[in-house]
């Protein structure tokens, strides 16, 4: 009986650190054990993809009824069948495995390298999907050996304190159960496909969710009870939520993008029935002749009638540059004409004032006319007249 786990890692010299330290076989698929760190960064920087995840940490562990840890037979055998099983689900990946027998159950760990050597893309899709795929193969494969298949414990994946238990047993619905209901209706939702949404339709059956820490917390709206998706089960964990979700945004997606696409059999809605129809019996030649003879009778019908001999285009359009020269010249003779009185008087005008200019300059400097001042009137002797003042 073997039992598998498998985890992210943003290290793989620190996985590699770890699991080489106390081994006591090791070996490696796509690698050289012994430079298993380079040859990891050797192939990020050759594919050029330096994302956060750089490998998988991951671990079978066997049966102390089955494998001895202090027998070097049973240590071969039980590396070889983790060899069998890592190759067996991930053929183009780069896979380091470590033995270990400090416990009481043999246990490989293996150091998974994150890129597909083929694409050089990392693994991508859904979590659960790959965990599923690694638990499968390694129950077939050890059947395959002989050995017991590993039993699944449904409390492993819905776990429950006492208290739940026991709530259970009288009949009598748990808060996670509550929870356990809710998320499983929202997500029984195609339409439901990114966290936002997910949240949302929680949030109509008085359920809060929200993101703390690798993990999601759910809470009955109202009240302080609570649970994070581990205690929930692996369904309702981060991982398992996230996942699908972009499962279902990528199957939108490409749907999406087969929509859009072009129907290059659909017939062409311009086309007429008699085109159409000389298609389909096969008559490509005289189809196309009579397109081409439409299009030259549509051409002649749209141009206007022309009497023979006319001009072409060119000559057109150097007639009509000629008329506008004329028109110019007409315009310029017609303005000189109009604009001769006008000159005649301007000289005129310029003439006498050049001649009284003349007579000024004859003038002897300083002459002026005199004007005789008229003499100041003596003043009336009003004595003799009025007598002495007063």
């Amino acid at each position: 009986m073997a039992t598998t786990h498998i985890k992210r890692s943003t290290s793989a010299s620190r996985l590699v650190n770890y699991a080489e330290k106390r081994a006591v076989l090791k070996d490696g698929l796509n690698l050289d054990v012994d430079y298993a760190k380079s040859q990891f960064k050797q192939v990020r920087e050759v594919y050029g993809n330096q994302g956060k995840t750089q490998a998988y940490a991951s671990r079978i562990s066997f049966s102390p009824k089955e494998f001895d840890p202090t027998n070097e037979d049973d240590q071969q055998k039980a590396l070889d069948i983790a060899k069998e099983v890592y190759q067996k689900t991930y053929p183009n990946q780069q896979v380091a495995l470590y033995e270990h027998a400090d416990t009481d159950a043999l246990h490989i760990h293996a150091v998974v390298g994150a890129i597909d050597l083929e694409t050089g893309k990392k693994m991508h899709g859904n979590w659960q999907e790959y965990r599923e795929k690694l638990v499968h193969n390694t129950d077939e494969i050890v059947q395959e050996h002989g050995l017991a298949v590993t039993q699944v414990d449904p409390e492993r994946y819905e776990k429950r304190s006492m208290a739940e238990i026991k709530m259970q047993d009288r009949g009598q619905p748990t808060w996670k159960d509550q929870i356990r209901q809710a998320v499983d209706s929202t997500m029984s939702n195609q339409l439901i496909h990114d966290f936002q949404t997910f949240r949302d339709d929680l949030k109509q059956k008085a359920i809060d969710v929200w993101e703390r820490g690798k993990d999601l917390t759910y809470q009955l709206t109202g009240t302080n009870y609570k649970a994070r998706g581990n205690k929930l089960g692996t369904a309702y964990e981060k991982g398992a939520i996230y996942n699908e979700l972009e499962r279902r945004t990528r199957d939108q997606r490409d749907t999406q993008s087969e929509t859009r696409k072009p129907d290059t059999n659909r017939p062409d809605s311009t086309q007429s029935d008699d085109e159409r129809n000389q298609e389909l019996s096969g008559h490509t030649n005289s189809t196309t002749k009579q397109a081409t003879t439409r299009i030259d009778r549509t051409t002649d019908t749209n141009r206007p009638s022309q009497p023979k001999g006319q001009s072409s285009l060119s000559e057109d359009i150097e007639r009509f540059k000629q008329q506008q020269r004329d028109q110019q010249r007409t315009i310029s003779c017609d303005a000189k004409r109009r604009a001769k009185p006008l000159q005649r008087a301007d000289k005129d005008r310029q003439s006498k004032d050049n001649s009284r200019t003349a007579k000024d300059k004859q003038r002897p400097t300083g002459q002026q006319q005199h004007v005789e001042n008229p003499k100041r009137q003596p003043k009336p002797n009003r004595s003799k007249d009025y007598g002495p003042s007063r």
